[in-house]
């Protein structure tokens, strides 16, 4: 299918190519330091009970503990609990009594402050064997039980419909069709207001109580809205039919002459009527904004390059035929990646393919998309390995096509935007 007189198309590419250019708590448990009077030295065995405190050590495990007040039984035991038992061993283990804290902190058992008291076991230095001490030390171990792992929070769950928009729900809607054209009024960057008029088609059984996917078919330069709707939005709407679709007019970049009506978005004109239409779509029909797509052939593939450049952040994916980005005609590109299907004939002389190689080397860069690729349905596509998790380029090189819609690229861009 050819677009444009070619006379007539080389004559607008060339004028858009000209517009386009500039685009342990211490405790007094030492009490039973008195049984450290008798026999002091003699005792030395009951230091070795010390070595019960030992098992105070084991009191480091909760329970042990308890099993430390069975050191009781000699009464340096008690220095068990605490460790002023050794004190009576060594006479200036007060310090032990501070491990009596230890010992207190080991009957609960249940915190990690009982572990904080076996690091005073350095009081148990005051028993005979310093080896009770060691035990204090893996009383730190205990400390340990003073907490669990903190849960690390569950990872956010991702995905899903966006918000209900405005339309949701609604009880009455306006009338789509080719017979139904709508005309909003938009503001482009300098404060101009332009009314530009537009088509929409609403899938069978349309419900407002569900939300719905919406793709924007913008026209080849020369084409008109009324005959995107026509042609069924490109032949995608059939084989996608579960989307709302809508079909933008273009205006004339020269008075009088339709074969040049197309997007060359100066002032960003263009760009401001896809956000007006965005924004009215969603106000009245419920529209799942997480879906929201656009495709075209030509001048509309120019357009669909431009949007995935200014509004990557809105549109899901594009679907793009013989089109080309030329920078400098709006705003800067928003750094946000952007699916793409993209398909180009090496004898286009219309939109070289030099030119669509660069527009999707751009979405490629800002895709993060590596340089190899593999084979995908249909030949000759490829998709590109590496890019952003969700967010694929499809290539699809024509050998030996010129300026036209490759009979396959209906039912893939349709295929390609059901993914989503």
């Amino acid at each position: 299918m050819r677009f444009l007189r070619t006379s007539t198309l080389l004559a607008s590419v060339s004028l858009l190519s000209i517009v386009i250019a500039g685009c342990g708590s211490s405790s007094s448990s030492g009490t039973p330091g008195s049984a450290g009077s008798g026999g002091g030295g003699a005792t030395g065995a009951a230091g070795t009970t010390g070595a019960g405190g030992t098992t105070g050590a084991g009191g480091v495990t909760g329970t042990g503990g308890t099993a430390g007040a069975g050191g009781v039984t000699g009464d340096g035991g008690r220095g068990g609990t605490t460790a002023s038992g050794g004190r009576g061993g060594a006479g200036p283990a007060g310090a032990g009594g501070s491990s009596g804290a230890t010992g207190a902190a080991a009957r609960g058992g249940t915190t990690g402050a009982g572990g904080r008291g076996g690091a005073t076991g350095a009081g148990g230095r005051g028993g005979t064997t310093g080896s009770a001490g060691a035990t204090g030390a893996a009383g730190a171990g205990g400390t340990t039980g003073a907490g669990g792992t903190t849960g690390g929070g569950g990872t956010t769950g991702g995905g899903g419909s966006a918000a209900p928009t405005a339309g949701c729900n609604a009880t009455t809607w306006p009338m789509g069709g080719s017979a139904n054209p709508q005309t909003i009024n938009v503001t482009d960057r300098t404060g101009a207001m332009t009314a530009r008029q537009f088509y929409f088609t609403l899938p069978n059984n349309y419900s407002s109580a569900k939300q719905y996917p919406v793709v924007y078919a913008w026209h080849y330069a020369g084409g008109t809205a009324s005959g995107i709707v026509s042609q069924r939005y490109y032949n995608v709407q059939p084989m996608f039919a579960g989307a709302i679709y809508v079909a933008p007019q273009g205006l004339l970049s020269t008075p009088g002459d339709a074969t040049t009506s197309g997007w060359p978005n100066t002032n960003d004109q263009d760009i401001a009527f896809a956000r007006a239409l965005v924004a009215w779509m969603g106000a009245n029909f419920c529209v799942d904004s997480s879906r929201i797509m656009s495709t075209g052939m030509s001048y509309g593939g120019i357009m669909s390059h431009t949007v995935a450049c200014e509004m990557s952040d809105v549109f899901r994916a594009v679907g793009i035929m013989s089109g080309a980005f030329f920078g400098g005609r709006g705003s800067t590109c928003v750094n946000h990646p952007i699916a793409a299907w993209i398909t180009h004939g090496d004898a286009d002389t219309m939109v070289t393919f030099a030119n669509g190689e660069s527009a999707r080397d751009r979405i490629l860069a800002t895709n993060h998309c590596g340089t190899t690729m593999h084979a995908v349905d249909p030949a000759p596509c490829v998709q590109y390995d590496g890019c952003d998790a969700g967010e694929p380029v499809v290539w699809c090189p024509v050998a030996g096509e010129g300026h036209t819609i490759p009979s396959f690229a209906a039912g893939a861009i349709a295929a390609f935007f059901q993914q989503f």
